[in-house]
């Protein structure tokens, strides 16, 4: 498996945090854990696309072009032979500057892009397809998607969600009052510009700190790791962790599972 992010240009770096890549020949037959990050993404599937593994063990081979919304449960994906797959990872509070769809509609849901926007689909499909490198395909996907922004990222939205990262303790309403808005307003604006209502969120990023932390940890030291992502409990970071990644820690990493530590640790 290669997997790499490159940077976007600027000034879409506004709004992109990067394009990933992910290629290989035979990436095997089980099934992949993909955790959520927060980030709501556009998928381009330029060999085979994969399948996802629903909660009866059947398989569903998805779209070519995908935009996955915001996740808050575990997804389990399936390679098909080759893979050459091209990934736009948005910026938390940025998507809708790009996207004309109602983000909050679209939790827990990996759609067609070409279903929902079909003019973006077919541009960045174009785009990918005609270049090689990672590097080109990176000039050629942001010349191509910079011709669908539409706006700039929610000032809110974009604060707010800095203040919960940089103080996952910080309680809604006090931010809120810092920024002069109803607890209302802001969660109003969150569904909008981030796809999750504030608490979600905030339980979201705090999973992405701690998955990072865990993947580094040595054994004995959950407990200093949950105190260090703004958990009041190891318990707490446990029960977190079972519901965004399907289960505990120990069982998790114990899986080896590169593709979701590739895109949360990277």
């Amino acid at each position: 498996m290669e997997y790499a992010e490159l940077p976007a240009p600027p000034p879409l770096d506004t709004l992109v945090r990067c394009f990933w890549f992910l290629r290989g020949d035979d990436l095997g037959s089980e099934p992949q854990v993909i955790v959520p990050d927060g980030r709501l993404e556009i998928i381009l599937h330029l060999a085979n696309p994969f399948s996802r593994i629903d909660a009866e063990q059947r398989a569903h081979v998805q779209a070519a072009t995908l935009l996955s919304g915001q996740l808050t449960a575990p997804i389990r994906l399936c390679a098909n032979g080759t893979t050459d797959i091209v990934g736009i990872r948005f910026r938390t509070a940025a998507a809708s500057a790009v996207l004309r769809v109602p983000l909050a509609e679209l939790t827990d849901r990996v759609e067609s892009l070409n279903d929902a926007v079909p003019g973006l689909a077919q541009s960045l499909f174009a785009a990918a397809a005609r270049s090689l490198t990672p590097e080109s395909r990176v000039d050629a996907l942001a010349r191509a998607l910079t011709r669908f922004v539409h706006g700039i990222p929610d000032p809110l939205a974009t604060a707010v969600v800095q203040s919960i990262e940089s103080t996952p303790s910080l309680r809604l309403r006090l931010i809120a009052d810092h920024y002069g808005v109803t607890p209302r307003t802001l969660e109003r604006r969150l569904r909008e510009h981030a796809g999750l209502p504030p608490n979600v969120l905030r339980r979201l990023l705090r999973f992405r700190r701690a998955f990072r932390m865990l993947d580094q940890a040595p054994a004995g030291t959950w407990a200093q790791v949950a105190a260090r992502a703004g958990y009041f409990d190891q318990a707490h970071l446990i029960r977190d962790f079972r519901q965004f990644a399907g289960a505990a820690p120990s069982e998790f990493f114990g899986t080896e599972p590169e593709l979701a530590r590739a895109i949360l640790t990277a």
